[in-house]
């Protein structure tokens, strides 16, 4: 039987349309997320409840800490490299600049610090790709992908997690950090349509992983087994991703605030919440800048 928690609560007030893409800054311990359609990179002080934001330009699917006190950014057509404020921002890689329409979504880096990422289109159509992002260039994992979104690795990096939302599914594959491109996916998980849609995904000390599931109002922890352990009821529907504290049970969730059924939101919704599971969570390594620019 799950387990259920209910007590969660609003940890900012970042009133996103679609908050994504948590991720623990351990630079500067905070935690920075991303509203893809406002526009926005927030950071967000957990000791003092102090939160930030900077406007972009284009569409952030994703914040990525860096190993030299900077940002790299998953935007429309590539990745942008940016300080902590947002200024002087500069494109290192282009991404499918010939596909238009497409843009990246969300990215996170193995314990080597090599980045995954992923693209979209117009969330109906097979025209993104997931990629591996090492030594200045983009290698192809997957292909024909319609929205590539939550990514997550075992505790002793040896399964890889990820989610296309369009499969219903969490894929899993052997994974290596000596030989990170050999990847071969298989369903790991497959949801009925009553949960809600996969999103993003992190994963913890123990081997589980917790899915948000946006239209679900909930994230769902499964044990490396594939069996529900745990239920976190959220007071919004539109969940979208999670990620833990280091060294803590604290894992902290984006939600997003859009108007698809023309049916009233939670005054809550586009929050950041925070709800201690009990489990301590696995770290994310920061992206290796300095192999990337110097490989």
């Amino acid at each position: 039987m799950s387990k259920i928690f209910k007590d969660v609560e609003v940890a900012a007030e970042s009133k996103c349309q679609l908050g994504e893409g948590p991720v623990w800054n351990t630079t500067t311990n905070r935690v920075n997320f991303v509203d893809i359609f406002g526009k926005k990179v927030f950071t967000f002080d957990t000791e003092t409840n102090k939160l930030d934001s900077f406007a972009t330009a284009l569409s952030p699917g994703a914040v990525i800490p860096t190993n030299e006190s900077s940002f790299v950014l998953a935007m429309d057509d590539g990745l942008y490299l940016t300080d902590f404020h947002g200024s002087e921002s500069k494109l290192i890689l282009s991404l499918e600049a010939d596909i238009p329409g497409n843009r990246m979504n969300d990215a996170k880096c193995d314990a080597q610090g090599r980045l995954f990422a992923g693209t979209m289109g117009d969330g109906a159509t097979p025209s993104g790709s997931l990629y591996l992002i090492e030594k200045g260039r983009a290698t192809k994992i997957r292909e024909k992908v319609t929205v590539s979104n939550g990514l997550a690795w075992s505790p002793d990096n040896k399964v890889f997690y990820y989610i296309d939302s369009a499969l219903n599914s969490v894929l899993s594959s052997d994974y290596s950090l000596e030989n990170p491109s050999a990847i071969s996916f298989k369903t790991f998980i497959e949801f009925p349509s009553s949960y809600g849609i996969p999103d993003g995904m992190c994963s913890d000390q123990e081997g589980g992983i917790w899915v948000a599931f946006f239209g679900g109002s909930a994230v769902h922890r499964f044990s490396k087994d594939g069996t529900q352990t745990h239920t976190i009821e959220m007071p919004v529907n539109q969940i979208t991703s999670c990620a833990f504290k280091p060294d803590s049970s604290l894992l902290y969730i984006t939600t997003a605030s859009l108007d698809i059924e023309g049916k009233p939101l939670s005054p809550l919704a586009g929050n950041l919440f925070c709800v201690d599971v009990g489990i301590e969570g696995l770290p994310v390594a920061q992206f290796n800048l300095t192999n990337f620019m110097h490989p």
